[in-house]
């Protein structure tokens, strides 16, 4: 059973395409581009889960006195994340070209993109420019308040935050975009 607004059955046109079997060459692409974008916001958000969830508490209860364990993972994980940055900007920017050229686009799915995109970039600008080192794990205790304000905003919690409503505002903007496709 698919997605319904008021009573009607929605099929939004990449999966109205697939339906009646006639995807071009175009519809694969762009569905190719979604997936990868999907894929890398769900291993950064993903990995980011497991780091805070699973390995960091496992990392602090092991023998483990140099960090040297975490220092290389951290570096692994950075690498995925720039990794995922440059898939999410990349197909990010095709994406909503995309979407945006469609007729079906209303002011609240812009509204709602471009607060999506903002949010996106600042997580970019934390990793790449605040946050430079590995994966850094805790905020620091001392220092002033604007600097402990700042270190919250750039934890490694916040930025998983920031990806979880990142997640949670794409799933809105498919469902704005499917509901002006019925209207």
């Amino acid at each position: 059973m698919g997605r319904t607004v008021r009573g009607e059955p929605v099929e939004p046109p990449l999966a109205k395409a697939c339906l009646r079997g006639n995807m071009n060459v175009l519809d694969w692409i762009l569905t190719a581009i979604r997936w990868f974008h999907l894929l890398a916001a769900v291993a950064w958000v993903g990995g980011g889960m497991f780091w805070i969830l699973v390995l960091r508490p496992a990392l602090e209860r092991s023998d483990e006195t140099g960090g040297a364990t975490r220092r290389t993972i951290g570096e692994e994980f950075r690498n995925l994340v720039n990794t995922a940055i440059g898939v999410l900007l990349v197909t990010g920017i095709v994406l909503s070209a995309t979407r945006l050229t469609d007729n079906a686009v209303t002011t609240p799915y812009v509204a709602v993109l471009v607060v999506k995109i903002v949010l996106a970039l600042y997580m970019f600008y934390v990793v790449r420019f605040l946050r430079p080192r590995v994966y850094p794990d805790s905020a620091n205790a001392g220092g002033s308040r604007m600097g402990r304000a700042k270190d919250r905003m750039t934890s490694t919690g916040a930025l998983l935050i920031y990806g979880v409503i990142i997640l949670g505002l794409s799933d809105i903007l498919n469902a704005l975009f499917e509901n002006a496709l019925v209207n």
